[in-house]
């Protein structure tokens, strides 16, 4: 036989398939199932089936070396000659031999050609598809056994041709029969051989065959008493008739097709036609007549039907199979980056595990990155932090910047300090350009592999990594099994995204202002209008009318990927305020608005936000808009773009939270910048004269490199700002000068001193 249609068997060579499979054609041409032949007066013993022909024609399909079917066929033509030796004590004539060899040398090309036509033998890997029985009912089942039979019926010709009509009869059912039984079964049971078993629904899965097999056990009892009842003990010796059961049959054989493997069914298969030629056998001897012969045609019509039949269903249980398996492992991982997904964590978790933990990575400005690069630099950014990881832990993906982790076999106590130090030190090539993905990590342990422990894991470590990226903790957070903080946090949060949701959608935003102070400024100076100048800074309102603060809701609309949609509603919210109080619009010198990563890179943010700025009540001189450095840095391309655009219409432009990033000066050179606003996690210790009064000094410096105004945030306390204006900063900004109030409220004010000062 072949291997995987058409390689050698592993260890046998040429000479010992030729010997293996030929040797197993002498078996088979042995095994006979006797009648007799009355046809039309001609009395002859025969063999209802020549299994040999069947195994000749599965090996022509099957082997791809055309000397070991010709050997095969060599040796089967040598047990037909002493078979001929020894049924004639006066032996065969010699020429009557050599015609025996040219016939069984037609017969080896008429198999080769046969099966050259049904697409045989094929390339390694090679399986039975549906249009394939087409062809074999064809050509296997009628045009090859018919030449065959005609092929030995010139033997009988030659030999003894007053026995030629009945040989014809035999030769035909004979081979057509060794075809049913052996080649189809054979061929698919070796090429499918090392396909698993179909998966049972259900613990008693075996309660079916026993039914089935019971059932037909009764059918054939009742079946023998009908006979025995009406035409006596003497019947009982033809057998039963396969027209009797072939409907117990069939459903018996289709549960063999669904849950037996392939080669334990189509054993069952082979076995079961050939016992039901074998019972054929007794009705076939009455083919003592025409109506005889079209019995014998009709029964085996129904067993290529049924041959046919149950082929048929077992590929389409087989196509369904993979086709379903093809569709688990598509589930099973993410469409964008290929990487495994939450999907097969649960289907891995099933298995052994080195450790009972589970990371969550947590990748930060990723979103930025997605909508400023697309879908095919997020997959190289994600599909490279993997490769990174793989000898640690194994990754699957959850979303945009976010796996769970699996240690792998082997790994140290410090496994996640050295994940979290892979991700922090790695530099991803985007556009051209190394960036730098800020990662966070939560680690949570579990017990269990059921799914909803594995979920329960995934959000318990989903928490902390957030939790962490929100603090700026840049080492892992752990959590036990069942943490009641987590899971409370975890509600709280899911609570909040939903109305910071619902409040967006319906607009109920309020708009906050902090004023901002000119160090520069004579402070000795008489006092003038009011100029207003400050940051404005965004609320929402839930159901109930209560302020959200930005820890609530910036998270879960980031996330969501409503930034800009926010920022657009700060817009609106604002000029509507703004041509409420026409009063104050003349002193109102500089307004600062923030914005989201994810409005940089939105080209529908753009549309939208020119269409306000074209109607806004104040010049574009007085607005200054303002993100964050880490933003700006990470999508620097988008950025200043947007940026160049804004400050080409007079507006300002402020980076946020200057000092937090430190990624790229060089990148921070390509932005327009206006204003420098140094991070108030610095600007709270200034005063103290330590590592935080260095980094203000440099942002001072960078600024001033720059051409930017420096603004410093978080001044709570005098000594601070005495600091900072020796330091030289230009503005401040804190609970010293004013805490943030309604911008409603401050606008009031501002009119109305306007007003007292005309007045």
């Amino acid at each position: 036989m072949a291997d995987h249609a058409g390689q050698p068997v592993r260890g046998l060579g040429g000479s010992m398939q030729v010997l293996v499979l030929g040797g197993l054609c002498l078996l088979l041409q042995q095994v006979p199932i006797r009648y007799r032949i009355d046809f039309f007066g001609e009395i002859a013993d025969a063999s209802l089936i020549h299994l040999h022909t069947g195994l000749l024609l599965a090996i022509a399909m099957l082997v791809r070396d055309r000397r070991v079917v010709a050997g095969c066929f060599a040796l089967t033509f040598v047990g037909w000659t002493l078979r001929q030796l020894y049924l004639f004590d006066d032996g065969q004539p010699t020429w009557m031999l050599a015609w025996g060899a040219a016939t069984y040398l037609l017969q080896f090309a008429w198999t080769l050609a046969c099966a050259r036509w049904m697409g045989w033998p094929r390339n390694a890997g090679a399986r039975l598809q549906r249009g394939d029985l087409v062809r074999f009912a064809a050509i296997g089942l009628l045009v090859f056994p018919l030449v065959m039979a005609l092929l030995g019926l010139s033997i009988v010709l030659v030999s003894s041709p007053a026995d030629a009509l009945s040989a014809a009869f035999q030769m035909f059912f004979a081979k057509q029969f060794g075809v049913v039984v052996v080649t189809l079964p054979l061929v698919i049971g070796w090429l499918e051989r090392s396909e698993p078993t179909p998966r049972a629904g259900t613990g008693t899965h075996w309660l079916w065959p026993l039914t089935l097999g019971l059932g037909l056990a009764i059918s054939l009892w009742a079946a023998v008493q009908v006979r025995h009842a009406f035409n006596g003990f003497a019947t009982l010796l033809s057998g039963p008739v396969l027209m009797d059961y072939r409907f117990a049959v069939l459903v018996v054989l289709a549960w063999c097709m669904l849950r037996l493997s392939p080669r334990w069914a189509m054993l069952s298969l082979s076995l079961t036609l050939l016992l039901l030629v074998g019972m054929v056998a007794g009705t076939a001897e009455y083919a003592n007549t025409s109506v005889g012969f079209f019995n014998l045609l009709h029964i085996a019509v129904e067993m290529n039907i049924l041959l046919l039949a149950m082929l048929y269903l077992w590929l389409t249980n087989r196509d369904r199979s993979a086709l379903a398996e093809q569709l688990s492992e598509e589930t099973q991982s993410d469409q964008v980056t290929g990487l495994p997904n939450l999907k097969a964590l649960r289907e891995r978790t099933g298995r052994p595990l080195p450790r009972a933990e589970l990371g969550y990575l947590l990748l930060d400005q990723t979103d930025t990155l997605v909508a400023g690069f697309g879908l095919d630099t997020q997959a190289q950014a994600m599909n490279a932090t993997a490769r990174r990881l793989e000898d640690l832990v194994e990754t699957y993906y959850v979303g945009t910047g976010q796996f769970a982790l699996l240690p792998r076999p082997g790994r140290d106590a410090d496994l996640w300090e050295r994940v979290m130090a892979r991700v922090e030190h790695a530099e991803i090539d985007v556009g051209g350009e190394p960036i730098r993905l800020l990662p966070y990590l939560g680690v949570a342990a579990f017990s269990g592999t059921h799914a909803s422990v594995i979920d329960g894991a995934v959000l318990a470590a989903s928490h902390l990594a957030f939790e962490a990226r929100q603090h700026g903790e840049l080492r892992p957070r752990y959590s036990e099994v069942g943490d009641t903080q987590v899971r409370r946090t975890h509600r709280r949060q899911l609570h909040d995204a939903t109305e910071a949701l619902a409040s967006l959608r319906s607009e109920r935003v309020a708009l906050y202002f902090q004023p901002i102070r000119d160090l520069t400024a004579d402070m000795g100076a008489s006092a003038e209008p009011r100029m207003l100048a400050g940051e404005v800074l965004c609320r929402l309102l839930d159901e109930r009318g209560e302020i959200m603060s930005p820890a609530r809701f910036m998270a879960p609309l980031e996330a969501a990927g409503r930034g800009a949609e926010l920022d657009l509603a700060v817009m609106r919210a604002l000029f509507r305020l703004l041509r409420k109080s026409p009063g104050a619009l003349p002193y109102c010198r500089e307004i600062a608005i923030n914005l989201t990563g994810q409005s940089l890179a939105s080209m529908s943010f753009q549309v939208e936000l020119r269409t306000l700025l074209a109607g806004s009540p104040l010049p574009m001189s007085a607005l200054c808009f303002e993100v964050t450095e880490t933003a700006a840095i990470s999508n620097t391309a988008a950025a200043s773009h947007l940026l160049t655009d804004l400050r080409a219409l007079g507006c300002h432009i402020a980076i946020d939270d200057f000092g937090t990033g430190m990624q790229s000066f060089a990148r921070l050179r390509e932005l327009p910048v206006d204003v420098i606003k140094i991070d108030g996690s610095f600007v709270r210790n200034v005063a103290q004269l330590g590592k935080d009064y260095a980094v203000v000094q440099a942002s001072v410096a960078v600024a001033k490199a720059f051409g930017a105004t420096t603004v410093a945030e978080f001044v709570e306390d005098e000594d601070t700002e005495f600091c900072l204006r020796r330091l030289g900063v230009h503005r401040v900004q804190g609970y010293l000068y004013g805490a943030p109030r309604p911008l409603a409220e401050v606008l009031a004010d501002v009119a109305a001193e306007a007003q007292a000062a005309r007045d």
